[in-house]
């Protein structure tokens, strides 16, 4: 997980919000001059061409402390003290007006919900809120700094599947999920493994459509389907190969049609859609030699398509 930030030199180059300083005093004669001071209600957000927002800034005008503002709140679960946070930011320099950080148009960025990942004015306008809301923050910087002071809107993205519920396949393993949404796989009493790829939608979502390029931020879990081993360790049926679900992990964030991913997930995440949680039995065929045959549960979680 990453603590929520500013950048300043490039997107990828990112640094923590800036703590509050001290300032000293205008003196009474001080040049007449001097840029206005501004307050975050005179940001007005507006729409773009693209999928990120836009922000009319006021010219001239000087901020001179960190501030949020709640611009909405959401209709989804309401966030709790510590949990995962998946946020798109969209920021732009408070004296250039140039922007310096969008996720609208790619990735979101992974949280969690403490004071200490994404500071303290962030963290007091999101308590009590729900995912879906939109936050608007100023970090203005010192000017000892040397970085712009941005203006960010922030939106609350779900970090569970958020669709509809459909009907399991009475043959395949069977998903329960926790209070947080995290999955546990039940083999059941089967145990010939399936000969091909098998794929199942348990929840629909109504989000963008997954493609051959699409970028994907999803959570999953895997579990071995029969006992086994590599020659470096030995498993049982129903053990867990590898999850994205814990704490200290943020989702897991790939490109299809790139070789980051094993052909199982290739072909059948292909088509899903944003929102949905898929059921996936991968033979060694299609996913790894040396496993045997593996059950991901796949929470699919936000999903951008390069050329929308």
């Amino acid at each position: 997980m990453r603590r929520l930030v500013t950048p300043a030199l490039a997107l990828a180059a990112l640094v923590a919000l800036p703590a509050l300083t001290a300032c000293s005093a205008t003196a009474p004669d001080a040049d007449a001059s001097a840029s206005p001071a501004a307050t975050i209600d005179d940001i007005v957000i507006t729409n773009s061409d693209t999928l990120a927002p836009a922000l009319e800034l006021p010219a001239g005008a000087e901020f001179a402390a960190e501030a949020a503002k709640v611009v909405w709140d959401g209709d989804g679960q309401r966030l709790q003290e510590g949990q995962p946070l998946l946020l798109d930011i969209y920021g732009e320099s408070l004296t250039g007006g140039t922007p310096v950080i969008n996720t609208y148009d790619g990735l979101p960025r992974s949280f969690l919900m403490t004071e200490d990942m994404v500071g303290e004015a962030m963290y007091a306008a999101l308590h009590d809120l729900r995912v879906g809301a939109r936050v608007l923050v100023v970090a203005p910087h010192s000017d000892e700094s040397g970085e712009d002071s941005i203006a960010m809107v922030v939106d609350v993205l779900p970090v569970t599947t958020t669709g509809t519920e459909l009907e399991p396949d009475p043959g395949l393993p069977t998903v329960t999920r926790d209070a947080t949404g995290e999955p546990s796989i039940d083999l059941g009493e089967r145990t010939d493994a399936p000969a091909d790829l098998t794929v199942a939608t348990l929840i629909e979502g109504r989000g963008p459509q997954v493609r051959e390029d699409s970028y994907l931020t999803v959570n999953y879990t895997a579990v071995y389907w029969a006992d086994g081993s590599d020659g470096e360790a030995e498993w049982s049926r129903g053990d867990v190969f590898e999850s994205s679900w814990p704490l200290e992990k943020a989702p897991f964030q790939f490109q299809l049609g790139q070789g980051r991913v094993i052909r199982g997930w290739e072909e059948g995440l292909l088509d899903q859609t944003a929102g949905s949680q898929v059921l996936m039995v991968v033979p060694t065929s299609y996913g790894y030699a040396t496993k045997g045959t593996l059950v991901f549960v796949v929470d699919i979680l936000d999903v951008w398509n390069p050329e929308v």
